[in-house]
């Protein structure tokens, strides 16, 4: 299952379950929810949702969980500025916006991080394109959009769930131009992988009633896995499904 394609053929595949004499219809329910939270939610995911490459998607939280050195849930702390890195010679830098997630349930890897130690996970995401100012340098030119942007679309207190690793170098390609706001102390950046964020809708949360879910993914919907995903309604079911699966420390 693939980008680009996973959220259709999850979709098939879930009506034909549903359809092969259980008489169940939860699995397809929660696909057609997740598809209305993701129309309806008053997140700005579509920030973190810049064009990527096609990958192979896993089928529920676990399994992600199982590839990954680090699980952890809690909330949005706030954004800052990121570091931005030289693309090629005299051209407009590779702008990049840090996600601070306090950490409320450590899940998997945080005892044994460092950087991880103050509580706070800092988690780089790609700032977008930067507007074109023929007045000056192109790397001079600034990201279209702004931390306060970010800050606006995914505020403080959201609930969030991650599962991220600490940057690896050939991450960062080119020379560091602009430093970016300090980190926590000993703090180190981190990334995720497609499916490695998902969010609490709190607008979504307060109105939630029977099988709507509350939950939207971050860099890509949550239809782009597999049922797994779409089972939990809540924060707090998606991390109790982990534990249910050894996910905890």
């Amino acid at each position: 299952m693939r980008k680009g394609i996973g959220g259709a053929l999850v979709v098939a595949g879930l009506v034909a379950v549903a359809s092969c004499g259980t008489g169940e219809t939860s699995v397809p329910v929660a696909a057609r929810e997740a598809r209305l939270s993701e129309q309806n939610t008053s997140l700005g995911v579509s920030l973190l949702r810049l064009s990527m490459p096609d990958f192979p998607a896993y089928d529920s939280p676990e399994a992600l969980a199982a590839d990954r050195p680090i699980v952890v849930a809690g909330v949005i702390d706030g954004w800052q500025q990121g570091p931005a890195t030289e693309a090629y010679e005299n051209g407009p830098l590779d702008y990049r916006v840090v996600l601070r997630v306090r950490i409320t349930e450590p899940l998997k890897g945080v005892k044994a991080t460092p950087s991880l130690a103050s509580g706070v996970a800092c988690i780089a995401f790609d700032q977008g394109p930067v507007i074109r100012d023929e007045s000056v340098p192109a790397e001079r030119w600034k990201p279209a959009k702004s931390v306060a942007d970010f800050e606006k679309a995914m505020p403080a207190g959201t609930k969030v769930l991650a599962y991220p690793r600490e940057m690896p170098p050939e991450a960062s390609t080119g020379a560091v131009r602009v430093p970016g706001d300090p980190l926590p102390r000993d703090a180190r950046l981190m990334v995720i992988p497609p499916q490695g964020l998902v969010l609490e809708d709190p607008v979504l949360a307060a109105r939630r009633s029977g099988s709507r879910t509350a939950l939207v993914g971050g860099r890509v919907p949550l239809t782009d896995g597999g049922a797994g995903w779409l089972e939990p309604r809540t924060m707090d079911e998606l991390v109790a499904r982990l534990k249910r699966h050894g996910v905890t420390e």
